[in-house]
């Protein structure tokens, strides 16, 4: 989990030092939108804000999702709070739900870090094409990082969390068969 956590703060930060060490170079004008072709559509004439949106949008994000965690972690049986499998997490004691809460956490840090790095990507294809060559490939790119990330970062999450769930449940629940009708009697005819 602390690994997830700190590559997603790294990633959030450095996307906010990076576009704010590199703005005296950005050029007057930028762009500040693209099209589904990853195309640049609207430009700013050189306004610091537009310049930082997305950064600070990624750092926000990545404080939302510290906030997610915890409130999952400390909290989760919480209204409103979407855990996978919320109802076999909380029949979980909590000395075993612990780990499978971990599990929701990595998923949760890991989904944000695809984020910053589409994000990073989109800013790096806006510094590209505010400097006069064509940013298309590394907006389109980020925008597929955008995509695939975050939906592999959540699969590959929600198996983890199942698997943790059935690990936590208790040896005699995990392997205890299934009956779904009672047995009935073996019938002998009479003599």
């Amino acid at each position: 989990m602390l690994v997830s956590r700190l590559t997603m703060w790294t990633l959030a930060i450095g996307l906010v030092a990076v576009a704010v060490a590199v703005w005296p170079q950005v050029p007057e004008r930028f762009p500040t939108h693209y099209g589904f072709d990853g195309v640049a559509d609207d430009w700013s004439e050189g306004s610091l804000w537009g310049w930082l949106a997305l950064p600070l949008v990624g750092l926000a994000m990545a404080a939302f999702m510290e906030w997610m965690v915890r409130v999952a972690v400390f909290r989760p049986g919480a209204p409103g709070l979407n855990l996978p499998n919320k109802e076999a997490i909380l029949a979980l004691p909590p000395d075993r739900r612990a780990p499978v809460l971990a599990r929701v956490a990595v998923m949760t840090y890991g989904t944000a870090a695809f984020c910053m790095v589409a994000f990073a990507l989109v800013q790096l294809g806006t510094w590209t094409e505010a400097h006069g060559a064509s940013g298309t490939g590394w907006v389109l790119t980020g925008l597929g990082v955008a995509v695939v990330g975050p939906l592999a970062a959540l699969a590959v999450g929600m198996m983890a969390i199942q698997n943790e769930v059935t690990a936590s449940r208790p040896r005699r629940e995990r392997t205890a068969p299934a009956r779904t009708r009672p047995r009935s009697p073996v019938l002998r005819p009479r003599s």
